[in-house]
């Protein structure tokens, strides 16, 4: 009963007046440029927004909206900018395959493939800077590394990375890869060893 005026209403309508209804814009989104969620995705390593990203290529420059899809694309993209198939296995989107492998010399090349491109500006500012945001806050923090540090962290347990660029004291550039598999520190000690292996690149890079 309380929809029959409904029911009334589009019966007594013209084919016009249907289409009209329709037709007619009920609500609409802005969605933000995909450089913010690239943002979202490094700085605080969301791993959600990297696995719609993976599809989202797929989508729009692949087959279809789907992880094989989305890995299609990528590979084909890496074999362009020089990283060949047999230096990484990808398997989803945010990393937390435990099949996923790849190699530090392939990261530094694809790093240093970035920091070539007119865009490479807005990518390393999607990345965690040291001492100052995301996932790099609370490291990093001496005041001769802070702001110095920008790179992309990963973990799981018993592995631990950290990628991306660093400025020495010299005021050098590095491009750096530090990947650790299988270790038997606690994460906290993990990520000191990997912190003061940077720390000796950034503050004396010619004794390394």
């Amino acid at each position: 009963m309380a929809h029959s005026w409904l029911r009334q209403a589009f019966a007594n309508a013209s084919r016009s007046d249907f289409l009209n209804l329709v037709s007619r814009q009920i609500s609409s989104t802005r969605h933000a440029p995909l450089i913010q969620d690239l943002r979202v995705i490094n700085k605080v390593s969301q791993n959600l927004h990297a696995e719609l990203m993976l599809r989202l290529l797929g989508k729009e420059k692949g087959t279809s909206g789907t992880i094989d899809a989305g890995l299609e694309v990528m590979r084909g993209w890496l074999t362009t900018v020089g990283i060949r198939p047999e230096e990484y296995a990808f398997f989803d989107g945010s990393g937390l395959s435990r099949e996923n492998l790849v190699s530090p010399h392939a990261v530094v090349k694809l790093l240093t493939y970035v920091s070539k491109q007119p865009w490479a500006n807005e990518f390393e500012d999607t990345l965690p800077v040291g001492g100052v945001d995301g996932t790099l806050m609370d490291r990093f923090k001496t005041s001769q590394l802070t702001g110095k540090v920008h790179a992309k962290t990963g973990s799981l347990g018993h592995v631990n990375s950290l990628s991306g660029f660093a400025t020495t004291a010299k005021g050098e550039r590095v491009v750096f890869s530090i990947l650790t598999n299988n270790h038997l520190l606690t994460n906290r000690r993990a990520l000191e060893t990997i912190d003061s292996i940077l720390t000796a690149v950034v503050e004396d890079p010619k004794k390394n």
